[in-house]
């Protein structure tokens, strides 16, 4: 009705471009209506779907399957390696990815081997052949890898991520094995039309964890520093680093080396050094060589700037380097490999080689033939006490907790390497390492002295009264008795000293 109470048709002066309201929407915004139905239908289908409730009491560990690459790779989610150009990150996501792929360790960690899927938006053919170098070098004919070498939009709503999925399927079918990690390559070249530096970064995290969803597995883009060399987060938005599980920073030189900056399930401050090799692959129609590049494992020092290792070596005076002597000795026979309940911030593995229990190391130097025969303990020890502050003071040596080490090894570092791949290209597990504890029949009894006469230290620090303070109540063995208690200082973030032991 109009004004008045008129019809439509009664009102006067009515011009003629006013039209009646009508109660179904014109023809025009038919596919526009067709389109919001649909959309309607879709979102009351979703809420019919019940959300998972697990109940408290049902709640269960999750013990295994954690990690692709032991502490270093979650199993499932999202990571970021990231750094300047020509600082490595391609080189060392791909090596990572071949070693996945192929299950073999890399650099001393279990890998959890299963298909990889790369997807090179930029430097294709640059990648190709660094792909043709790992396997002429390794001298492979087989592994379960994917190369998707085109860019394509990942931050769009939807924009390609059916297509990354059905690419991922499609190397599934082909190798018969399930994808354990899905690695972009880089972040710039798959970012569609969208900014970095804005929430456009939300949708992209949003359609990467929607691969990682799909396949349970680990979705890894490569990415660029800022061009401030201070910042250590990745390039653009703060929800990039706020919506992975890890990130890895990767700065260049003769000697390049990767450290985890963020890592939400385990530790981060991770470090790892690594060098890269050139390989020839042929000659091209000029007759020049074309070589690639491959990634190896290096043994440079990361010790602290200012005198080197030789120097420090040499200043030390002789009672002091009979405390280092027995230490030597004391891993030569009783070390084993860096046990798992020493933290990565304390060890650098891949250079150190064994580690032996403090008062192994404490009982072989008060054995050790540079005492007078008339020196008494308390001056043996306070001896002891001396040269461990010089040694650690120095950088020579680390104690943490019951164990002790040399910082910086001269003898080559233990790792696995493709010297043992097998006919099937697979690497065989290690043999020689069982979580830090020393093989079967290595190890002669710890109750045993080490050499010559003079008593042994209980080789069960838990029972111990001088490691372990819940042991206070028990008496000392009888040799310890004019022994001083130790300063809590010798032992950072040890147990507690008692006086009273």
């Amino acid at each position: 009705m109009g004004p008045d109470n008129l019809s439509w048709d009664e009102i006067p002066d009515r011009p003629d471009n006013v039209f009646p309201l009508h109660s179904e929407p014109p023809a025009w915004m038919d596919e526009a209506s067709e389109a919001w139905r649909r959309d309607q239908e879709a979102m009351t289908a979703v809420a019919r779907v019940p959300l998972p409730l697990q109940f408290f009491e049902d709640i269960e560990e999750v013990l295994t399957g954690l990690w692709l690459m032991k502490h270093l790779l979650p199993a499932v989610g999202m990571a970021v390696i990231h750094g300047h150009p020509g600082s490595g990150k391609t080189f060392l996501a791909l090596d990572w990815s071949l070693h996945i792929a192929l299950g073999w360790d890399w650099q001393g960690r279990k890998v959890q081997q299963g298909l990889v899927v790369y997807l090179c938006a930029e430097g294709q053919r640059g990648l190709k052949n660094r792909v043709a170098a790992f396997r002429r070098h390794h001298k492979i004919t087989e592994c379960p890898f994917a190369l998707i070498p085109i860019a394509i939009d990942m931050q769009a709503q939807d924009a390609d991520v059916n297509r990354l999925i059905e690419a991922v399927r499609a190397a599934e079918a082909h190798y018969g094995q399930n994808a354990v990690m899905v690695v972009i390559d880089t972040l710039a070249k798959t970012f569609g039309g969208g900014k970095e530096n804005t929430d456009d970064m939300v949708g992209y995290v949003a359609n990467c964890q929607r691969v990682s969803a799909e396949f349970e597995c680990l979705t890894t883009i490569v990415h660029h520093r800022p061009k401030d060399a201070e910042s250590e987060d990745p390039r653009g938005h703060s929800s990039l680093r706020g919506g992975v599980e890890t990130v890895v920073l990767v700065e260049a030189g003769e000697t390049k080396k990767a450290r985890v900056t963020k890592q939400k399930d385990g530790e981060d401050g991770i470090e790892l050094l690594f060098k890269l090799k050139v390989v020839e692959l042929g000659q091209d129609e000029d007759g020049e060589p074309v070589t690639s590049c491959i990634v190896e494992p290096t043994d440079v020092d990361l010790a602290p700037r200012g005198d080197s290792m030789g120097s420090k070596l040499a200043k030390l005076s002789d009672k002091q380097r009979v405390v280092l002597n027995a230490l030597d000795e004391t891993a030569e026979r009783l070390g084993f490999y860096p046990p798992t309940d020493i933290p990565e911030r304390e060890i650098n593995r891949l250079k150190v080689g064994k580690v032996v229990k403090f008062e192994d190391w404490r009982e072989r130097h008060a054995q050790t033939s540079g005492h007078g025969s008339d020196m008494k303990p308390d001056s043996v020890y306070k001896e002891f006490r001396r040269g461990l502050d010089r040694l650690k003071k120095d950088g020579i040596v680390t104690v943490y907790g019951p164990y002790a080490w040399r910082t910086w090894e001269d003898r080559e570092p233990v790792r696995t390497t493709s010297d043992n791949r097998t006919d099937n290209n697979k690497f065989q597990p290690r043999t020689d390492r069982t979580n830090g504890v020393p093989p079967t029949g290595e190890t002669p009894a710890l109750s045993e002295p080490l050499s010559g006469s003079g008593p042994a230290a209980s080789s069960d620090w838990k029972s111990n009264p001088l490691l372990n303070p819940d042991a206070a109540s028990l008496e000392p063995p009888a040799w310890l008795d004019d022994r001083p208690p130790f300063d809590p200082d010798d032992w950072p973030d040890g147990p507690d000293w008692s006086t009273d032991a």
